[in-house]
């Protein structure tokens, strides 16, 4: 059994909790709990439901907490997939750049940059640092661990923690264990998620906790797995990695060059708005490298299908930037927030692929993207590559009204059916709405047909 690292202090922060909106089976469950308090509170809350069900927003989504859970959430994938080449020169002694790349190669899921941001959040570059539960050395591997996985890695004749080369190595294929064990839960479909994420919660509280939680939904926003995962950028150079090298032909191909062509675009959307152009989608993948960089070429292919066809479904075939039911416009504005609703009470109203709505779901995304969307909600519906964006930051990093954000449900392996329960939840699956659950599968299926590519497994939710 793989261990995990006991840690003394808490979690950094807890997971996000506050559901502005809650949806309509959370509501159900309280009506049922309460009926014995009398038909009064029942029919009241029964009446909620049909309120809800009338006024709520397609994509109406968990409190962000703006400055806390989602903004780290986002950073995490905005700092790519650690594939690349490695910046040595950020690194505080070169000397470390060698061991790097050769543990790199024990396994597909790592690279150097991601050996070397665990390292900086684990010791900081520190090989003698010890830790408060046994671990030694510049990985923090847990003692078990590396008795284990530890060898003479640097040939100096001995097997030590705190040769730096020896911990290096140990890190890694400590990781590529964890990562195997993963896989099988991943294949079993006992967990979903990201197989790096989860293998990383792993190594932080064991895999026996990743079991327990069912992977991806028991990781806090601001916990260790994304902590490692906000700093991958750092050590990435934005250089394609030279030919032969331990990271050579896994990096995501660059925007544009991928499944998706212009002209393959054209013919998916030939009546598209001019706000949804080739060129702004392009633009806003570069933003979030891991989208449709995950997986296998399949898999990247599904995914990329999945958010087209969502959208798709969401702006009527790309053809409506706002709300077509004006009525609603005035409906998301929660004056509750300490920042209110500078733009005005109706300028929240769903906007752009994904039909972004709520005050705190502009806030939240403009401060992710670095784009003032709080005083100027107009930019989603007029710059291409912000309405790209808001899309995708919403797909990779808000769980929405599902247990998970769209993109670890789809890599995870919860099909396309997860990725309908992450954007619209008790809305519409479970028999909530099996027509517009059955269009969105019709477009999954179309797409998936134009770029040759099987729809997969768990089309429905």
């Amino acid at each position: 059994m793989a261990v995990g690292k006991l840690r003394k202090a808490a979690a950094v922060g807890d997971a996000q909790k506050a559901i502005t909106q809650p949806n309509a089976t959370h509501i159900v469950l309280a009506a049922i709990s309460l009926i014995g308090f009398g038909p009064v509170v029942a029919m009241a809350l029964l009446l909620l439901i049909v309120i809800i069900a009338i006024t709520g927003s397609a994509v109406s989504q968990p409190d962000p907490n703006s400055s806390s859970g989602a903004g780290d959430f986002a950073s995490a994938y905005v700092g790519g997939d650690g594939k690349g080449t490695l910046a040595e020169d950020k690194l505080p002694d070169k000397g470390l750049a060698a061991p790097l790349k050769a543990a790199a190669k024990e396994c597909d899921l790592l690279s150097p940059a991601v050996l070397a941001a665990q390292i900086d959040v684990e010791s900081g570059f520190d090989a003698k640092k010890a830790g408060p539960d046994g671990e030694k050395g510049i990985s923090q591997v847990p003692a078990e661990a590396f008795k284990k996985f530890g060898k003479d890695d640097d040939d100096n004749g001995t097997v030590s923690a705190l040769d730096a080369g020896d911990s290096i190595h140990a890190q890694a294929r400590y990781l590529c264990s964890l990562g195997d064990e993963v896989q099988r839960l991943l294949d079993e479909k006992k967990v979903i998620g990201d197989k790096l994420t989860l293998t990383l919660l792993a190594w932080d509280k064991g895999i026996d906790h990743v079991r327990e939680v069912g992977g991806i939904r028991g990781v806090d926003l601001r916990s260790y797995p994304f902590q490692v995962r906000s700093l991958f950028a750092n050590y990435v150079t934005g250089e394609p990695e030279p030919s032969g090298s331990a990271t050579s032909g896994s990096a995501k191909p660059p925007a544009g060059s991928g499944p998706i062509t212009e002209a393959l675009f054209d013919e998916m959307f030939p009546g598209r708005n001019p706000l949804y152009s080739y060129a702004g989608l392009v633009a806003a993948m570069g933003k979030f490298p891991a989208f449709a960089g995950t997986g296998d070429d399949t898999l990247r292919k599904q995914e990329l299908a999945a958010f087209l066809a969502n959208v798709s479904h969401e702006s009527g075939g790309l053809k409506h930037v706002d709300e077509i039911n004006t009525a609603n416009w005035g409906h998301y504005c929660d004056a509750a927030r300490p920042y209110g609703c500078p733009a005005g009470q109706a300028a929240y109203h769903g906007r752009g692929p994904l039909q972004l709505s709520w005050n705190y779901n502009y806030k939240a995304a403009g401060d992710a993207l670095g784009v003032d969307l709080l005083n100027e909600p107009d930019k989603v519906g007029t710059d291409p590559s912000v309405a790209w964006q808001t899309a995708l930051w919403f797909w990779m990093t808000q769980s929405g009204a599902g247990p998970t954000p769209a993109h670890a449900a789809i890599t995870g392996g919860a099909g396309f059916g997860g990725t309908i329960r992450s954007i619209n939840g008790a809305l519409g699956c479970n028999g909530g709405n099996a027509g517009q659950v059955q269009s969105r599968v019709s477009l999954y299926r179309t797409l998936t047909g134009k770029l040759g590519v099987e729809p997969g497994d768990s089309i429905i939710c």
